[in-house]
């Protein structure tokens, strides 16, 4: 029991805020080795998936209490009781593998549009094996990590340095071509009156931050200032003086605003990235496909009120239907809303769809929390994953320029008003998992899958 507790607190430690990479083979390496010698690895398998997540997922505690967190904790833990059982029947550490990879598939998409905010690829923004998730997406990475854990179970020389020649060999790959062309961006990142699930009980206050901080910091030359989601959170076409704000500041300075926007559609909330040109007029509106259960709808909404008394005070959103891109100086850029990062399927359409991207979340609801941090590591991926740049904007940070290879160039400090300007460079370059599309992750299971079947003898260890 306490090398998987071991174990657990390690693998912890390779997501943010600590972040140390390595530490999740190392603490997969450890794991496997526990629930080897466990009596129970069904049970062993349940308790590190509950570890790791409560650990990992424990700002969703922060202002809504240990309930909602410990469930969602208990729930992403019982997509660990298949892999204990692959190894109860198998006593193989490739059938274990084979069932991380296929729980870690199947939580990405079940239940409720799924939650893959824990996949070990994300832990692994700084790995040297990082650059493989442009040529196998996601779960690649996370099969290489894995498949590291299994051979420094073996204590062995040659291992070890099957290991180093590995990093070396990676080290060669080719990194996502360098964009020629750019925008020159201005994101806002204006902060609000009080953090928690009432940061947006002012909501004119949050608009007048970002506007006032908008005035003092922009100067006219710049293709597009960008602002955080929620940055203005009442519907400017049914507040004359909201919307008049909003041409007065795009006229004053001719340039068009990208602003994440809640909005009324046929009497429901809906939660928009919406392009205000240099004239005024909304141009674009994308609306959040991918909502956040229990943050922007309530499944199960009975259940969920009896449980908790926050659930009482969401209004379910609409939903979009379809995707939309933002043409700034004849360029489309690609709005993502928060949540919608760790969406596999959203994210590549996205790309697909534009020459650069912009993450546009609200970190207040988390503030002072690992969540920001963990989400940036998560969006570092994604700019490698498909090549594309990434401006990051928070409502109180952090915000960030994100490389095509994941490397971030600037950015601020969190709870604080602040801007970050730069170039976002453009690429239309296509890599292989952009290419591959959903069938990437098919072809790592499968890869996984014939590995573990030509397993001839049990493994044991040493």
């Amino acid at each position: 029991m306490v090398a998987l507790v071991l174990s657990a607190l390690i693998v912890s430690a390779a997501f943010e805020p600590i972040g140390i990479w390595y530490a999740a083979i190392v603490g997969y390496a450890l794991f496997l080795h526990a629930i080897n010698k466990s009596r129970s690895p069904i049970a062993s398998a349940f308790i590190f998936g509950l570890i790791v997540n409560a650990i990992v997922l424990h700002w969703s505690s922060k202002y809504v209490g240990a309930l909602p967190w410990l469930l969602l904790s208990l729930l992403q833990a019982l997509f660990y009781i298949p892999v204990g059982y692959a190894h109860k029947k198998t006593k193989s550490m490739r059938w274990v593998v084979f069932a991380l990879l296929l729980c870690e598939e199947l939580r990405a998409r079940f239940p409720f549009g799924g939650f893959s905010w824990t996949r070990v690829a994300f832990s692994q923004s700084d790995s040297p094996f990082a650059p493989l998730v442009a040529y196998g997406g996601v779960l690649l990475l996370s099969s290489i990590t894995l498949a590291l854990a299994v051979l420094i179970t073996h204590f062995r020389l040659k291992n070890f340095i099957l290991a180093g020649v590995s990093i070396f060999v990676v080290s060669f790959l080719p990194g996502n071509p360098k964009p020629v062309d750019s925008l020159s961006l201005i994101a806002i990142q204006g902060n609000t009156p009080s953090v928690g699930l009432d940061f947006n009980s002012r909501a004119k206050a949050v608009f007048d931050l970002h506007r006032d901080l908008t005035r003092d910091v922009v100067q006219p030359g710049y293709d597009a200032i960008i602002w955080p989601e929620n940055a203005i959170d009442i519907d400017p076409r049914n507040h004359p003086e909201v919307e008049e704000d909003i041409r007065s500041l795009v006229r004053d300075f001719d340039t068009p605003l990208v602003a994440g926007v809640v909005i009324n559609e046929s009497g429901a909330p809906a939660n928009a990235s919406i392009l205000y040109g240099a004239d005024g007029n909304a141009k674009s509106t994308y609306i959040k496909q991918y909502l956040t259960p229990f943050g922007e709808y309530i499944p199960l909404r009975k259940i969920s009120e009896f449980l908790s008394p926050y659930a009482a005070l969401v209004n379910d959103f609409a939903e979009g239907d379809k995707f939309v891109s933002h043409y700034i100086a004849d360029k489309k850029v690609a709005p993502i809303i928060c949540y919608e990062i760790i969406n596999d399927g959203l994210v590549r359409q996205a790309a697909a769809n534009s020459s650069a991207l912009t993450v546009q979340t609200n970190s207040a609801t988390f503030a002072n929390t690992s969540q920001s941090s963990q989400q940036l590591a998560i969006t570092r991926i994604r700019a490698i994953e498909h090549s594309r740049e990434i401006l990051s904007v928070s409502t109180v940070g952090i915000s960030a320029f994100i490389d095509n290879n994941g490397a971030v160039q600037k950015q601020t400090d969190e709870n604080i008003s602040a801007f970050i300007a730069g170039d976002l460079y453009l690429s239309d370059f296509r890599t292989v998992a952009d290419r591959l599309g959903g069938v990437a992750p098919l072809l790592t299971l499968l890869a996984s899958l014939l590995l573990a079947m030509l397993s001839i003898r049990r493994i044991t260890f040493r």
